[in-house]
Parts: C-alpha cells; structure tokens; sequence
C-alpha cells in the first residue's frame, strides 16, 4: 500500500504542515501573519522555489536556486534567498534606510504585542537573566555551551525550546544545574517581559523581541554561524542587528526598508513590500530547480 504524503504543500496556516514540523507541540491560533500567506507567490522569480520553513544556504555569491520563508513575531513573515550571501547583503543594505514612523510603530507593535509561536503555559516566575535555547534538532550547531557555562556564573537561567527532547532536558541540567533549567512549556513572551538581559541563538526571534522591548541582548549562536555552511534562520537578520550602533535603531531602520524581507500584516503596504523584496534580485542570475518543489 502506498503511503500518503501529509504536507505535500508545506505553506503557511496549513495545519498539517505545522503538525508535520512541531510535532505534539500546537502552534498558537493567534498568528495575525497567517493572513499574509495569500500575497506570497506560489512559484518565486525564475520559476525558483519559494519553500515554507526550510533553511538551506546553496552557497557563492553569483547566482540564486530559490527562496524560503517563515512566519515570526505573531504578526511578521521573513523572506529571504536561500543563499547567505544575497540574504546578508540584503539586511546590510536595508541599515541605510531611513527610519519612518511606520517602521517606530512596527517596532512598537513587535514589543508590546508579540506573542508565543506555540501554545504554553503562563509563565509565573520572573528572571533577570533569561537565555533561550534552540531545540534539539540544531542546539549542536546553533548553541555555545561555553557560552552557557559563563551566563550560569553570571544567573542567567535558561528556557527550552517547546521542541526539545527529555534526553536534551536531561543533558541540561547535568550541564549547568537543575535549578537553572526552566519548564519548557512555559511561556517564553511572559518571561521576556521579565526580564532585563535576554540571550538566544541565530534560529530565534527571540532576540529581535528583546532588542524590539531595550532589552539587554547576547547571542549564544558560534561566531562562525552564517559562514560554515550552518546558517540558521535569523542569521541575516542578527549580523546586522549587532553590527554596530544601537541595535533598536537598527532594527527600526531594517523594519523600514520596504525591500528587507520583513513584512508586517500591519503594514500600509505588504503586497509592496513582498514585490519590492523580489525584485531587487531581477538582475541576480536564477539557476531553475530541476526537480520543482509544487
């Protein structure tokens, strides 16, 4: 007998999909980016793919195989090449923008009203000093245990992902002291708005949230991310963010550039904000997938 494929059409909203790649863990209802899923084109420029919560890097600087996207801070989706280089340079170029009051207000909004990705539990302790980890499918590649060992010494305390298995709970606790482990189901917005110091690795939006609030921010992720072959999710997005300056000016100029990636349902004009992100790389050579995605 044959067996069904159960997301033959991962996108965004479609619950298969997220059941597909969250597992037991539910993805929160509350997600105002859903509803940007119907601008997106179903085939990207050049007949490349434009793939829905895949992160892959093909490498060089001369030609593009695709594009990916996800969904982030409730209200956002990211888009960005499947390739570091055009990916990087895009948020370098977009810390040249003016900052408008749009992007202030959507700053703003990604402060005060971001919400947990997943449905968690109500976070009833407050920390000063909150890291939150990757999952355990990339915490090897995205996650600094020396860096831990020194956020320990400092009382930082640390979060779990929601996908992170009981043997990577277990190792954790052995690493840096059980009572220095947080529930996993708890909610990670809750204890960012407790907190002062917040850190987190390249796959997180976390930090764009703390950064978003003033917070104190540190990245866990090796120095190497982005360059080794390894690049995560935000990679882009945090090496320019800490490239210098004040890191909410920064965010506040790349959430104002109408060509970032970065595209807010509460924008005046996203559908502009998509084409313009496209368009940017109409010069850039496309190499067609010889297998297409959809």
């Amino acid at each position: 007998m044959a067996i069904d494929v159960l997301a033959r059409n991962d996108v965004l909203g479609d619950k298969i999909a997220h059941l597909y790649k969250s597992g037991n863990v539910l993805r929160h209802e509350d997600c105002d980016s859903f509803s940007l899923r119907d601008l997106l084109p179903d085939r990207a420029p050049h007949n490349t793919n434009l793939e829905y919560d895949l992160w892959y890097d093909m490498g060089g600087d001369k030609e593009i195989h695709g594009y990916s996207y996800t969904d982030m801070l409730s209200s956002f989706i990211y888009i960005r090449t499947a390739n570091f280089y055009f990916s990087q340079k895009t948020m370098i170029d977009a810390l040249s923008a003016e900052i408008t009051a749009e992007g202030r207000g959507l700053v703003e909004r990604i402060a005060k009203k971001t919400g947990d990705k997943y449905r968690l539990r109500t976070a009833f302790e407050r920390h000063d000093f909150v890291v939150f980890l990757p999952g355990t499918n990339c915490i090897n590649d995205a996650f600094d245990w020396d860096l831990g060992k020194q956020a320990v010494a400092q009382g930082a305390v640390f979060k779990p992902h929601p996908l992170s298995s009981v043997s990577l709970i277990r190792h954790l606790k052995n690493e840096y002291g059980d009572a220095n482990i947080l529930d996993k189901r708890m909610s990670g917005h809750e204890l960012l708005t407790g907190a002062d110091i917040v850190g987190c690795c390249a796959n997180s939006e976390m930090g764009i949230a703390a950064i978003a609030r003033g917070c104190g921010f540190h990245m866990f992720s090796p120095e190497s991310i982005g360059y080794s072959g390894k690049s995560l999710t935000y990679s882009s997005i945090y090496r320019a963010l800490l490239k210098g300056g004040n890191h909410k000016e920064n965010l506040q100029r790349i959430v104002s550039c109408e060509s970032s990636g970065l595209v807010s349902n509460a924008s005046q004009n996203a559908q502009q904000r998509i084409n313009n992100f496209f368009q940017q790389f109409e010069d850039v050579p496309h190499v067609e997938p010889t297998n297409p995605r959809y």
